[in-house]
């Protein structure tokens, strides 16, 4: 998809007319209703699929048409490693997957949110094949793009870097990355509990845009 700019003719007869207005920021602050309202001209004009619908407050700004919508825990039970969707049926496939909450898991919500998500019980191997997993199915319902919210987070002494995993898996399987947003969200609450910092402190996600490496739809 492209977003045509207005045009402002030339002040003068032989000067050339110039495209004006704005254009979306690879820096983004505000909520995830707003990013996803400011990135839909771009990328949210067909069908659109979410597969981690949770409570819908992605889109309480802008709703697609025609919009589906799942999720394993708040909506439907579907599970976003086995959809029902056919191959390539949506132009734009939405993909929230599950990382863990500022705070790390000692923190007083974050066993509740790794139960809502279904990760309560997992270790790193499972954890990421259980991204690379519903990426994949993501990826073979889609025919044009496909939008990955994730970001890098610590936890169990370790540095998990989501984003790099996503990206590398969808490599694997024929796409390629189109858009990176970084989406400024501020560090959240939390903190009080680390006495000696081992890294800088993650006030961001990313909203990565994947297309199909040959760029043509099924």
């Amino acid at each position: 998809m492209k977003v045509e700019r207005d045009v402002q003719p030339g002040l003068f007869a032989d000067s050339k007319e110039r495209p004006v207005g704005p254009i979306l920021p690879s820096v983004f602050a505000g909520s995830n209703a707003d990013l996803m309202a400011a990135v839909a001209p771009l990328y949210l004009t067909g069908s659109v699929l979410d597969v981690t619908y949770g409570e819908g407050r992605w889109w309480t700004r802008f709703t697609p048409e025609p919009f589906t919508f799942h999720d394993k825990f708040k909506v439907d039970g579907v599970d976003f490693t086995v959809l029902p969707e056919d191959d390539a049926s949506f132009d734009t496939v939405c993909f929230n997957p599950p990382y863990v909450i500022s705070g790390g898991i000692g923190s007083s919500t974050a066993g509740d949110f790794l139960d809502n998500y279904g990760i309560g019980d997992r270790d790193p191997v499972s954890f990421y094949l259980l991204i690379r997993c519903g990426l994949a199915e993501c990826l073979r319902v889609a025919n044009g793009f496909v939008l990955v919210k994730c970001m890098e987070f610590a936890q169990g002494g370790q540095f998990h870097d989501i984003p790099h995993l996503v990206t590398e898996q969808a490599k694997a399987l024929g796409w390629v990355k189109h858009d990176q947003i970084v989406h400024h969200t501020g560090t959240g609450p939390g903190g009080h509990n680390i006495f000696t910092v081992k890294r800088a402190r993650r006030a961001h996600s990313y909203l990565l845009v994947f297309v199909r490496r040959d760029g043509a739809k099924r």
